[in-house]
């Protein structure tokens, strides 16, 4: 009798060594696909960041440690975010990495940021994600969406939420989460959502919290798996791109003729004038652009609304708008940084101000025009280099 249950237990042992086998041969490892860089393009001044926060929530419960298409879940997720990661640029955004539904063995928090939040850094992203270890508690997304309110509370600016899940076995309250965090944060929070698997009702899900939010939408994991769909991907969520404008050559002074009658004066015109060779319209004054940045500030867009109405008064005027920077950095790159400039703030004065784009022309200076001297380039804050980060208006004579 022993001998039977002997062997009836090496029988059963014997089984689930083979079924465990079986299943483990039934998961694969999500394989490495290329992906495109779009640092060289971000770099050469093709495109500019559109967010200056964001946080990639990681669903790591239970049900995505279950299998898609041989494939576990949460590994698919994982990979989505390294390619993600691997696409986008060095944009300026304060970022973070946060997940929720964990094994209790990696931590007891039901949410916990691995990452951030702190000025993104490709190499600090990819090593917080290594460190999320496979999948295996509740799905508390509504809890982890109520922190993501915290984690982007301070930044000012525009700011975006990736929430990357199944989307399984959940209630309605993460939808109400999410439409919670848009009223709070208004038109300057986009929510995206990419869908692992294929549960209707997780679809359906993920489909509600994209659509509370105007600018955002809902993607399939399995659909921005290679390279051209990711750089679409990067480029719609976290990038604008940027018309590249020619340099202007600079404007030919009139020889001076010498008259032997003096001419009467011509009187003193208000507004904008079309005798005036000085600068009409002035640069942004004390307010300008931060260090190695394109995008206005809210003084630099009171100041524009004010040269929107003196240009709307004035519709015959046409203006050069020349874009500076300051000294710290390579010729090349301020070169850039200065056409970006100035192409961000003939884009305000067109979508804003309904100026004409013929009307406008642009032309980038670099480092080469500066206000003031800079005795120490390095001094990113210094009174000169703050000078020097500007965009300046100047009236095309007739």
């Amino acid at each position: 009798m022993r001998i039977k249950k002997a062997g009836l237990l090496l029988l059963t042992t014997a089984l689930a060594i083979l079924t465990s086998c079986a299943s483990m041969n039934q998961t694969k490892m999500v394989p490495d696909s290329m992906v495109t860089d779009l640092t060289p393009a971000f770099q050469s001044g093709n495109f500019d960041s559109k967010v200056d926060g964001l946080v990639v929530l990681v669903d790591a419960s239970s049900s995505m440690a279950e299998t898609y298409e041989t494939y576990v879940k949460f590994d698919i997720a994982k990979a989505f975010v390294r390619r993600m990661n691997h696409t986008m640029p060095p944009i300026s955004a304060v970022s973070g990495l946060r997940t929720f539904g964990h094994d209790q063995t990696l931590s007891r928090e039901s949410t916990r940021l691995f990452y951030g939040m702190a000025p993104y850094n490709r190499l600090e992203m990819d090593a917080s994600l290594a460190a999320v270890t496979p999948a295996g508690g509740p799905s508390p997304m509504t809890v982890a969406i109520n922190q993501v309110a915290q984690d982007l509370e301070d930044i000012s600016g525009n700011k975006a939420l990736i929430i990357i899940s199944d989307g399984k076995d959940m209630t309605a309250q993460p939808l109400a989460a999410a439409q919670n965090l848009q009223d709070m944060m208004g038109d300057t929070l986009c929510i995206y959502t990419v869908v692992v698997g294929d549960d209707e009702q997780g679809k359906l899900l993920m489909q509600d919290i994209a659509r509370v939010s105007p600018c955002g939408f809902m993607a399939m994991a399995q659909d921005i798996s290679s390279a051209g769909p990711m750089v679409d991907y990067v480029s719609d969520v976290f990038l604008t791109k940027i018309e590249r404008t020619a340099l202007a050559p600079e404007p030919k002074a009139e020889p001076k003729t010498e008259l032997a009658i003096e001419p009467e004066p011509i009187p003193e015109e208000t507004g904008l004038g079309y005798h005036k060779p000085e600068p009409l319209l002035t640069d942004l004054g004390t307010i300008h652009f931060a260090f190695d940045r394109a995008d206005l500030t809210a003084e630099g867009k009171n100041a524009l609304d004010q040269h929107i109405q003196a240009l709307t008064d004035n519709p015959d005027v046409r203006v050069v708008i020349g874009g500076h920077t300051s000294a710290m950095g390579a010729d090349d790159y301020n070169q850039m940084l200065s056409e970006k400039r100035a192409a961000t703030v003939k884009d305000y004065l067109i979508h804003k101000g309904n100026i004409p784009a013929q009307r406008l022309t642009t032309i980038g200076y670099g480092e080469t025009k500066p206000a003031m001297p800079e005795a120490s380039p390095r001094k990113i804050n210094s009174k000169e280099a703050r000078a020097n980060m500007r965009v300046v208006f100047e009236v095309i004579p007739e």
